[in-house]
């Protein structure tokens, strides 16, 4: 059984990285709005935020690379690569698509449905045992998004129905992510995993581009204004390498299960941030439905992490 932690200088570090790190990621969904009011398109964000971050995960992985263990198979190195596609590439593409037609709290309150993907791809996928309990949890969740994005009010079901469908699916990519990954970060490594991933995803964002608008997508990146590109960076940089880093270091620290519950405060700082710096106001139906989301998945959560804390 864990014994409680003593309050020594490393662990109120960890600490420290661990709130500051979840704060600059709970924070994305903030300055990708706010790029957006200023013109930027949900794919030239997501590709200013690749081509900032990957040589930035790159150059964490030559920090860490004498710490790392032995370098891994190539077989799983290309397994690594292409489940990055997933986390890097697919699932924010949907994401920051998604965040175009909903608010900062909703996109955030359908993103955390995630664990409800990984376990229903687990039991088709895996044939993993599912309780009682979980079917529960799949149902709540299931009426609070309905009602987060809308619920019986035609009008705001309408506005959110299409933003709402590609964040659940980014959301279901999410979670066959984890699902896919789970023995391959063991055997990887997060740092290798993060600086293959993105990029790969960063490749393929390209040949998205390409694909989509052809070779003159370079004239569109660079018709934004000023702030914007500082946006991009500030998205590239402090909500995403930043809070990896921060969050790497504090779990180091605090270990993994206490640096999990300090991650579930996220979901509530997007919806102070989404409400004091973006103005977001929500119906009183949204507001529950959200409340239900919220509340269900960090029950789930929190009942698996206090049964590791028992470990």
């Amino acid at each position: 059984m864990n014994t409680p932690p003593k309050l020594n200088h490393p662990f109120l570090a960890g600490m420290l990285f661990m709130i500051v790190g979840r704060l600059c990621f709970a924070s994305k969904s903030i300055f990708i709005k706010w790029a957006y009011t200023f013109g930027a398109t949900p794919e030239s964000t997501l590709f200013f935020r690749q081509m900032i971050a990957t040589p930035l995960f790159c150059i964490i992985f030559l920090m860490y690379r004498a710490k790392l263990s032995e370098k891994p198979a190539k077989a799983d190195i290309v397994r690594a690569g292409i489940t990055g596609l997933l986390v890097f590439f697919l699932s924010p593409l949907l994401d920051f698509i998604g965040l175009h037609y909903v608010s900062a709290i909703v996109e955030r309150m359908l993103v955390m449905s995630y664990p409800i993907f990984v376990m229903i791809i687990s039991f088709f996928g895996k044939m993993e045992k599912i309780t009682a309990a979980d079917i529960i949890s799949v149902v709540v969740v299931s009426i609070g998004i309905f009602f987060s994005i809308g619920g019986w009010n035609l009008h705001e079901l309408s506005a959110n129905i299409f933003g709402a469908f590609l964040v659940l699916l980014s959301s279901a990519v999410y979670g066959l992510y984890l699902v896919l990954s789970g023995q391959l970060v063991r055997k990887v490594g997060s740092i290798r995993m993060n600086a293959y991933g993105m990029s790969l995803a960063s490749i393929a964002m390209v040949l998205f581009l390409i694909a989509r608008k052809g070779f003159g997508y370079q004239t569109e990146l660079w018709s934004f204004q000023p702030p914007v590109y500082f946006l991009f960076f500030i998205i590239a940089v402090f909500t995403t390498v930043v809070p990896f880093l921060f969050m790497l270091e504090g779990i180091k620290r605090i270990g993994a299960v206490r640096g999990s519950l300090i991650s579930m405060m996220g979901p509530i700082i997007t919806i102070i941030f989404g409400a004091f710096f973006l103005g977001e106001r929500l119906t009183w139906i949204q507001w529950i439905g959200c409340f239900i989301v919220l509340s269900m998945i960090t029950f789930s959560e929190g009942r698996k992490i206090k049964l590791k804390l028992r470990a």
